[in-house]
Order: C-alpha cells, then sequence, then structure tokens
C-alpha cells in the first residue's frame, strides 16, 4: 500500500493542527465568556457520541485488538486529555478514561523506541523485522 503513511501523515498533521488551535482558542474564549464553560462539557460529549458512532459503523469489532467498548473508552479518554489541556475538569470519570485502551497497539507505530520498528506498518518489508539473536542455525539454511 504505497503512500498509505504518507497519507495518515497528512491526515494525523491537520488533526493536530485542529487540537493545538482549539487549545489556545478555547481558554480564551472561556476568558470572554466564562458562563461558556457548560457549553464547551455538552460539546465535547456531543463530540465523543458522533465520534464513537462513527468509528463503529466503520470499524466495529471486525479489527483484532479494537472493539466497540475499546473505542469508547479511547474516545473518552482522549476528550479528557483534551479538557484537562484547555485547563477544565475531565468530563469522563473512572479509571478505564485515565489510560488508553490501545497500548498494546501503539507499539506497532513505535519507530524510536522499544519496537524497534523501522519502517511503518503499511509499507513494511520482511527486512523491517528485528532477527533475534537467541535462534541458532538461520545462516547454514
Amino acid at each position: 500500500m504505497p503512500g498509505s503513511a504518507d497519507i495518515f501523515k497528512m491526515i494525523n498533521r491537520d488533526e493536530l493542527s485542529h487540537v493545538r488551535l482549539f487549545q489556545k482558542l478555547i481558554p480564551e474564549a472561556m476568558k470572554i465568556f466564562p458562563h461558556s464553560v457548560d457549553q464547551i462539557y455538552e460539546m465535547f460529549d456531543t463530540a465523543v457520541k458522533h465520534e464513537c458512532r462513527w468509528t463503529n459503523h466503520i470499524v466495529g469489532n471486525n479489527i483484532l485488538g479494537i472493539t466497540e467498548s475499546s473505542t469508547e473508552n479511547y474516545t473518552k479518554y482522549l476528550a479528557n486529555i483534551r479538557l484537562r489541556s484547555i485547563g477544565l475538569l475531565p468530563l469522563y470519570s473512572g479509571d478505564k478514561y485515565n489510560k488508553s485502551p490501545y497500548t498494546h497497539l501503539e507499539r506497532f507505530s513505535d519507530t524510536k523506541k522499544a519496537a524497534h520498528t523501522k519502517a511503518n506498518f503499511f509499507e513494511a518489508s520482511v527486512t523491517s523485522y528485528v532477527m533475534s539473536s537467541g535462534v541458532s542455525g538461520w545462516d547454514e539454511i
């Protein structure tokens, strides 16, 4: 799937630019309109519901390691992070919203840390896999 990684990078960059914009914009708006905090919480809750419904429509339970429940937990986890970043308290309470349910999948996107992934997932080749030094005999094959 050549080019898929570039497309995902562009989408991610676009999404992150919106995050940074609103992390600056919303706190400034709250200074001018302090009564708007309830509306911000309502907006976040509505956005989370729409995002969960859309993701579950597209992905559902059809990808190994991703479920409708984990999608909801992850979306609420992200909403809590975004709310903290603008100086508000988390909207969703409970331990399951304090940690990403997808930490087991983050390893695959890790190109710099412990996973030692040498290429992106979509354009990887067999040379991207780390060889184990504990297995002997392969040189003779």
